[in-house]
């Protein structure tokens, strides 16, 4: 089966930066950590757009993303986060070997 990945676009209101980055950070570092589904977590700040991030993730499968969606650490993270958000845009994926 192939593995599920997202590549995901962040837009935050201005100067959202500052309290956003702890927040991804957490959500990152415990998606790796305890969701054995979850393969990679790369967050990057884009240097051309203020406020502006983009993350890859990489799960062993859909069911795997799902299971991260329902986490308690990911909750924390969106309870706070949508509330900065502007825009997000998603790209579902199939990795392909």
């Amino acid at each position: 089966m192939p593995r599920y990945a997202l590549a995901v676009t962040l837009k935050l209101e201005p100067n959202s930066s500052e309290k956003f980055i702890p927040l991804i950070r957490e959500n990152r570092d415990s998606s790796l950590a305890n969701e054995k589904g979850c393969q990679k977590f790369i967050v990057m700040k884009n240097l051309e757009e203020e406020d502006t991030f983009h993350f890859y993730e990489e799960y062993d499968d859909l069911d795997a993303f799902k299971a991260h969606q329902n986490s308690e650490h990911f909750k924390k993270y969106y309870n706070i986060a949508k509330d900065l958000m502007v825009e997000r845009i998603w790209h579902r994926c199939e990795v392909l070997e």
